[in-house]
């Protein structure tokens, strides 16, 4: 029988790489409210939720690009229709695919929660220790990808003093941000932005920071021409919470089927290289660079890599 296990401070502390004690005291008290509670799967069944994840990524799963435009406008409308049928309440903001499965990824192995909207409460909770451990000392905030807008709903309301802009090619995604704003107060403006071809004439300013979550997962290898705008307008700081596949082990059959699915959906790849390069020639600081070891039952999005110009 599984013993049920939980997550709590020294266990998030070793899974986002910080030291003993140096999560922040809000994040301890979230983490203390979550109760991420779990049971951890018997070998059979991790084996066979393997092969289960294994066959499911054979049948095929779409590939990201351009061509999936059209998915991500219907999908923030669909967010921005329930945002303004909610009456502008924050939690409507939490993205659908952020699913509540019951079978998720972590530290190696699959678990099942045993607790309320698992996922979801680790996503708050990493996100709001990166933003008190890493962009608490910028002068404005920039996250490029915003999607439905609820990380900036969220640092606006830890930092709300600070100017913050959503960025999104799709313009729901950015009527959202300007709601945030118009109908809730917030320090929030949308703008539309497209990583591929990132515009001319923006201008971040050398305090500012910088914040990608799940969103270079689709632009594949093709994050050279954000990364050069990143590079020729040196915000203070960059954080990037993005699935990183080379940081999977090829040996594990657990990593295989993330990488399998990763590689079949055509997701993120060179980026973390990239980012080590330029640190070696002295052009970046590469702060930090960890994988948190949890996810989805296919994969896992939740690596964060910080890096500030040299």
């Amino acid at each position: 029988m599984s013993v049920e296990e939980s997550i709590g401070p020294a266990q998030f502390e070793t899974a986002l790489g910080i030291a003993p004690g140096k999560l922040p005291a809000h994040t301890v008290e979230m983490l203390r409210q979550a109760n991420l509670r779990y049971a951890r799967t018997t070998p059979a069944e991790q084996a066979e939720l393997e092969a289960e994840a294994m066959e499911r990524v054979k049948q095929g799963f779409t590939v990201v690009g351009e061509q999936r435009a059209g998915i991500w406008r219907d999908a923030w409308q669909d967010q921005l229709d329930r945002f303004e049928a909610a009456g502008f309440a924050v939690e409507s903001l939490n993205p659908a695919f952020v699913d509540g499965s019951v079978v998720l990824r972590w530290q190696g192995g699959y678990i099942r929660s045993l607790s309320d909207k698992f996922e979801l409460r680790v996503i708050e909770i990493l996100r709001d220790a990166v933003f008190r451990l890493f962009l608490a000392d910028v002068d404005s905030l920039y996250e490029f990808g915003s999607g439905s807008a609820f990380n900036v709903a969220a640092y606006a309301k830890i930092f709300p003093d600070v100017p913050v802009c959503a960025l999104d090619w799709a313009p729901a995604a950015v009527r959202i941000a300007e709601l945030l704003r118009e109908k809730l107060g917030m320090k929030v403006r949308g703008e539309r932005f497209d990583f591929f071809n990132p515009t001319k004439d923006m201008k971040l300013g050398p305090g500012a920071g910088v914040f990608t979550f799940c969103a270079l997962e689709q632009v594949g290898p093709r994050f050279g021409p954000f990364l050069d705008f990143l590079l020729e307008q040196r915000p203070r700081r960059v954080v990037h919470i993005e699935p990183t596949v080379e940081l999977y082990d090829p040996s594990s059959s657990h990593d295989r089927v993330a990488i399998e699915y990763h590689t079949q959906r055509k997701y993120l790849v060179g980026l973390l290289p990239a980012l080590r390069k330029l640190a070696a020639e002295g052009r970046i600081k590469l702060l930090h660079s960890k994988r948190l070891n949890c996810g989805s039952r296919f994969h896992e999005c939740y690596s964060v890599h910080v890096w500030e110009p040299a």
